[in-house]
C-alpha cells in the first residue's frame, strides 16, 4: 500500500486551499467558503489536446523513423505516416522501449481495422481510424486504471474521429499491450505477438487466433516487402 501511495504522489500535486464566493445564506453569511484542497497530476504524465497539439508541431522529427510508404493498396494510406511516425518516437522514448515498436506496426494495424478509413461505417464499439473501443478509451483517460502512469485527459468521445488524436491514444494503447505481452513471455514480443495481446488472445488456443490476424499479418508482409 505504501508503495502504491508513493507512485501516485509523483504523478499528482496537492493545489493549495483558496476562498471562492458563494450566494450568501443562513450557513454561509459571509457569502465566502474555502475550497478543499484537490490533487492536479503534474504536466508530463497526461496529454490533452492541447498538449497532443503542442507536441506534435514541434516534434524534432530530424531522426525518426518512418512507416513504409507506397506498400499498401487503399487510398491516403501514406497520409498518416508524420503522424504515426511522431507518435511512435515519442512513446518509444517516453517508455524507454528496448527494443522500440516498429511504425509500420502502426500503419499495418490502421490498414487492418479501418483501411485509412477516418469515420468507418457506424460500429457502437469502436471509433475512428484505429477503431478505439469505448473500454479502451475510458481506460486510457482512468487516472486509477491500468495505464494511470501516463493518461489523456480531457478526450471527448466526438475527439476520436480525428486522426490527430485517434492515433497517438491508439499508440499508447498499443504500447500497454506490448509491455503486457512481453510480462507473459518473458522475452520482446514480435509484431504478431503485441497485435494479439491487443485483440485479447496472446494465448489463445482457438483457431480464432489466426483468423483475427489474417488482415494485419498480410498488410504487414506488404509493408516489409522490399
Amino acid at each position: 500500500m505504501a508503495g502504491k501511495n508513493k507512485k501516485t504522489l509523483q504523478n499528482v500535486i496537492n493545489v493549495h486551499e483558496h476562498p471562492m464566493h458563494v450566494p450568501v445564506s443562513n450557513k454561509n453569511p459571509s457569502g465566502v467558503t474555502i475550497r478543499d484542497q484537490h490533487l492536479r497530476r503534474v504536466n508530463g504524465t497526461y496529454l490533452n489536446r492541447e498538449e497532443i497539439d503542442s507536441v506534435f508541431t514541434n516534434y524534432d522529427r530530424k531522426a525518426l523513423i518512418y512507416p513504409s510508404s507506397k506498400k499498401l493498396d487503399f487510398e491516403n494510406c501514406d497520409n498518416y505516416d508524420d503522424i504515426i511516425a511522431v507518435w511512435t518516437d515519442y512513446f518509444n522514448r517516453k517508455f524507454s522501449a528496448d527494443p522500440y515498436l516498429d511504425p509500420d506496426v502502426i500503419k499495418a494495424l490502421i490498414a487492418s481495422e479501418s483501411e485509412f478509413i477516418e469515420n468507418p461505417p457506424k460500429n457502437k464499439k469502436a471509433l475512428g481510424i484505429t477503431q478505439i473501443t469505448l473500454e479502451t478509451f475510458k481506460a486510457l483517460q482512468d487516472p486509477s486504471g491500468e495505464v494511470k502512469e501516463f493518461i489523456f485527459k480531457d478526450i471527448r468521445k466526438k475527439d476520436l474521429k480525428d486522426p490527430s488524436i485517434n492515433i497517438p491514444m491508439a499508440i499508447r494503447w498499443l504500447f500497454r499491450k506490448k509491455r503486457l505481452a512481453e510480462g507473459k513471455l518473458g522475452r520482446a514480443a514480435d509484431a504478431e505477438e503485441i497485435i494479439l495481446e491487443y485483440k485479447g488472445l496472446l494465448r489463445s488456443k482457438t483457431d480464432f487466433k489466426n483468423s483475427a490476424l489474417k488482415k494485419f499479418r498480410k498488410h504487414y508482409a506488404e509493408l516489409k516487402k522490399k
